[in-house]
């Protein structure tokens, strides 16, 4: 989460009119991220406050918004603690402000998890599962749902472009990692809707426990253990890029307990957690250039070096 677009009191009073939520309190920007425009917002009813999150979407159209509330409804109805949009008085879950499409959730409860244990990564491979489960029924036609913009296209695109930016030794590894993830695309794994970056920073807990997962802006159609590779590269890995194993164990151990892996996607679990990292240094290579990023490559370059000294 992040603030780029800013705007005064005024402005965003006139824009909740739509909701009829209560009387504007206070808003401020919440700082992190690095790809939309967040604000905390505090309301009153008349008989206490709330708290809302503003989401001001920078890089997607409205008509592309259409897919991630839809998405969310969804998995709402399904039990997943996941932020839904409120609705305008006419019925709109989505509407422009400063000229943007944006978005108007209750604030979940929780924050980030400050440690990674067993229990918090057994809970969040049960949450991913629920959430691959749930797109069984989504209603939305295939045509309609987003495909990955991270394809192996892209990332071999991608790279040749970073090729100046990166070390001969780390270049000839991502080469590598492009060629897993053109294999894995073509095996018959198994595919729906997936998360695209559940990443610890988007997850909610308290009091140990898991009450929120956030921020769906990467989620799309692909390769279901794709989303748990992705998963596990960051909740699993140590400061030097190393994966806890008993960090990994109960994270898949969580997952398994609601949709069992089948053997091929064991077997191409590791292939596709370095497919992950691949695409996600690529990625974070796009998002600057001379050294100054959005969010650091270096982090997931210790985790693809790691997951090439593991074979």
């Amino acid at each position: 989460m992040a603030a780029f677009t800013t705007f005064d009191r005024a402005r965003l009073e006139q824009h909740l009119n739509l909701f009829e939520l209560g009387e504007l309190v206070s808003f401020s920007p919440v700082e992190a991220g690095i790809e939309n425009s967040n604000y905390l917002v505090t309301l009153s009813d008349g008989g206490g406050e709330s708290e809302y999150i503003l989401t001001i979407l920078e890089s997607l159209s409205f008509d592309e918004v259409s897919f991630f509330n839809a998405l969310l409804g969804h998995l709402a109805n399904q039990g997943l603690p996941v932020p839904v949009p409120r609705q305008t008085l006419d019925g709109m879950s989505c509407t422009i402000f400063c000229g943007k499409p944006s978005i108007l959730c209750p604030k979940l409860t929780g924050s980030n998890p400050s440690i990674v244990d067993g229990p918090g990564s057994h809970e969040t491979g049960r949450a991913l599962a629920r959430i691959h489960l749930a797109s069984d029924s989504f209603p939305l036609s295939p045509e309609k749902i987003r495909r990955n913009p991270y394809s192996p296209g892209w990332a071999k695109s991608t790279l040749r472009q970073a090729k100046s930016r990166l070390s001969a030794e780390d270049y000839a590894l991502l080469s590598d990692y492009v060629a897993c993830y053109e294999v894995a695309s073509r095996l018959d794994l198994p595919r729906g809707i997936i998360h695209g970056d559940l990443f610890r920073d988007n997850t909610l807990f308290a009091h140990g426990h898991l009450t929120g997962i956030i921020d769906f802006y990467h989620a799309c159609h692909d390769v279901l253990s794709l989303d748990l590779a992705i998963t596990l590269n960051d909740w699993c890995s140590d400061k030097t890029g190393g994966i806890d194993t008993h960090l990994a164990t109960e994270m898949i151990a969580g997952y398994e307990s609601v949709r069992s892996l089948t053997t091929l996607e064991h077997a191409m679990l590791q292939d596709l957690q370095k497919a992950a990292a691949m695409c996600f240094v690529l990625s974070r290579l796009q998002s600057g250039e001379n050294g100054q990023y959005l969010k650091d490559p270096e982090e997931i370059l210790r985790i693809a070096r790691a997951l090439a000294a593991t074979g």
